[in-house]
């Protein structure tokens, strides 16, 4: 007890009890399960790296329209001229591909404007802006593949994350699955508040909630499918004499209870609740013909077969429990 007051006096400023990671308690669980069976199962070491298409293979190209001097200097009487000099200044050509998506959307929006303005007086000039927003128009789906696939926050979102899911306190994940809906809603709906878009990746990019569930998913299994094998074997071989639980069959169930229930399980039912949220937006983007194959095959990878297999392995943990607490007579509620 001493020893205990003293851990604590030592750690008051950072509280007496410290949060651990999904791996951690797995790890854990793990370990106190193989005390009580006596097993001498290998330490678990989780690969949950994500390998996300390079951008170079993910990008899609864009062809450039040229305009003549002539053309450029007819179009001063509206803000065409305006963007078209700014686009060719030595900041426009290197811009972040946000900042590439929002010129563009307002390209579309300019040329609009001054088609209307000159329709009646100038039907040649008309002619060529028309053309130029056909041109432009055709290009929207590929640029929106471009920013969903290769910008910054997004490959980070997809792919990197320092983290996995907790049972609580998961930072900006609710707001992420807004952000995505937002971004995949941009294929189809005009880009109405150009500093919209950049708010919106900024939650992506701090949030990075895609390769958090794919990290937690990945650890679910690296774990739970070697104890699965491990307990198929040794479960059904306890002793129930009579119907009756053993002292070692009532330490394992709350062994089951303390860890896996209480600890493991709130994690996996976070890690549904946002997948099944953005299931709309993966199964989109399985199927959009603008996004590379590369990118639909992570995506389904990960979104569809990952989550099945995680499925899968809790699934079949749970059996194997639910097997022997009915063998043994052991209420199925919490000890």
């Amino acid at each position: 007890m001493r020893w205990l007051v003293l851990l604590c006096l030592s750690t008051l400023l950072t509280g007496c009890f410290f949060s651990s990671s999904l791996q951690d308690e797995l790890d854990e669980y793990h370990q106190r399960l193989n005390r009580v069976l006596d097993s001498q199962a290998n330490a678990i070491v989780p690969e949950v790296s994500l390998n996300y298409p390079s951008s170079a293979m993910l990008v899609s190209s864009i062809e450039p329209v040229t305009i003549n001097l002539r053309d450029f200097y007819r179009f001063q009487n509206c803000e065409l001229g305006t963007m078209v000099a700014q686009r060719n200044t030595a900041l426009g050509k290197t811009a972040q591909l946000s900042q590439r998506y929002i010129y563009e959307s307002l390209l579309l929006k300019t040329l609009q404007q001054c088609i209307d303005s000159i329709a009646d007086e100038n039907p040649e000039m008309t002619g060529q802006l028309t053309r130029w927003l056909k041109i432009k128009q055709q290009q929207q789906p590929a640029l929106w593949a471009n920013l969903i696939q290769t910008s910054p926050e997004m490959r980070a979102a997809l792919s990197r994350s320092p983290d996995y899911l907790a049972a609580q306190d998961n930072s900006n994940a609710s707001a992420a699955v807004s952000a995505l809906g937002y971004l995949n809603s941009l294929k189809h709906t005009p880009l109405h508040n150009v500093s919209e878009l950049e708010t919106q990746l900024k939650i992506i990019d701090q949030a990075r909630l895609p390769a958090k569930l794919w990290r937690t998913q990945r650890v679910f299994v690296a774990y739970l499918e070697p104890m699965n094998a491990q307990l198929t074997i040794q479960l059904p071989q306890l002793s129930c004499p009579a119907g009756k639980a053993s002292n070692q069959v009532k330490i394992l169930k709350n062994v089951f209870y303390l860890f896996f229930i209480e600890k493991i399980q709130p994690i996996g039912s976070k890690l549904n609740q946002y997948h099944y949220q953005l299931g709309d937006v993966w199964q989109k983007w399985q199927t959009d013909a603008a996004l590379h194959p590369s990118f639909k095959r992570y995506i389904g990878q990960h979104a569809e077969q990952g989550f099945t297999r995680y499925q899968q392995a809790v699934k079949d943990h749970v059996q194997l429990w639910q097997t022997l607490f009915a063998r043994c007579n052991l209420s199925p509620t919490a000890p």
